[in-house]
């Protein structure tokens, strides 16, 4: 909004005071002042030093796009004129679609991440437990084997998210981002469906965690660029804040269902691998929501 690369500050008054002084230094020794009164120096350099300060200012640069105009100006006029954003705004017919296909997209992932995530101690614990009682441990073996197993799955879930999200980018650059959420989803299913579903031996079911949270976890890099691109600016913050924050209501209940499942012991593992077998459903569902999303690719930012 201004093109100035002096400017290091917002408005004067933020300027310290031993750089308003070293500023007052450097003009008081100027050489067409040499020879000058002191009080006739104070003068020349109180209007000189109000002039560099204001160059060191933002408020105080005219504004690139109307140089009649200051910075401050110009924000004083745009903030008598621009609403403050509301959440009824969001649903205003305009921006209806974009708010419910949003909120869509958004819960679709929150409910996959959420239960693959939580169920990762549970599921495991039961794997390493199951593959322990082949073998010959002592109790002391057998602990160390399942906390063993427990950072394994956690880290094949978060190797497998950093992944995927990285990849959201290209894919949404060369493909669209709707297609980029066919994609993910249809992975997530798929993924979720084989891991839990299939007759798996133990260490495989662990390492499936991999392909789950490049889908699963990594549809979440979408989110940081596409919520946004579907409202102006004036709600490119309130927009995205409420369609991806208000899924986490959903999940609040969360803890109680995982609270619930483990404390069925010996019946845990089965109970949580069939819950997130029809987890696996979850993103199937969000395909329903695909059709009707904005596709943003290639579409200017709305100001």
């Amino acid at each position: 909004i201004a093109a100035c690369p002096s400017v290091d500050y917002v408005k004067v008054d933020d300027i310290p005071a031993d750089v308003a002084e070293r500023e007052k230094q450097i003009e008081m020794g100027r050489d067409d002042l040499a020879g000058k009164k002191e009080e006739m120096k104070e003068k020349i350099v109180a209007g000189r030093i109000g002039k560099r300060l204001k160059e060191m200012a933002l408020m105080d640069q005219a504004y690139i796009k109307d140089s009649n105009l200051t910075v401050e100006e110009m924000v004083k006029q745009v903030a008598g004129k621009v609403k403050p954003p509301t959440i009824g705004d969001l649903f205003a017919p305009e921006y209806l679609r974009v708010t419910l296909t949003g909120f869509g997209l958004a819960l679709t992932a929150l409910v996959m991440w959420w239960s693959c995530n939580a169920f990762i101690p549970v599921i495991a614990t039961g794997l390493a437990s199951r593959a322990a009682s082949t073998m010959s441990l002592t109790p002391a073996e057998a602990t160390l084997m399942v906390e063993q197993w427990k950072a394994t799955g956690t880290n094949m879930f978060n190797l497998g998210g950093l992944i995927g999200t990285l990849l959201t980018i290209p894919a949404s650059k060369v493909l669209g981002r709707k297609t980029m959420y066919t994609i993910y989803f249809v992975g997530s299913a798929a993924a979720l469906m084989a891991a839990f579903g299939l007759d798996l031996d133990p260490y495989t079911r662990l390492y499936m965690y991999f392909p789950i949270g490049l889908t699963v976890f990594g549809v979440f890099g979408s989110f940081t660029y596409y919520l946004p691109e579907l409202y102006p600016t004036r709600l490119r913050g309130t927009g995205p804040g409420f369609t991806y924050n208000i899924g986490r209501l959903f999940a609040a209940a969360g803890p109680f269902l995982v609270g619930a499942i483990a404390a069925r012991g010996v019946n845990a593992l089965d109970t949580a691998m069939q819950v997130l077998f029809y987890v696996g459903i979850v993103p199937l569902l969000g395909l329903a929501v695909v059709p009707f999303a904005l596709e943003t690719r290639h579409r200017p930012l709305v100001d």
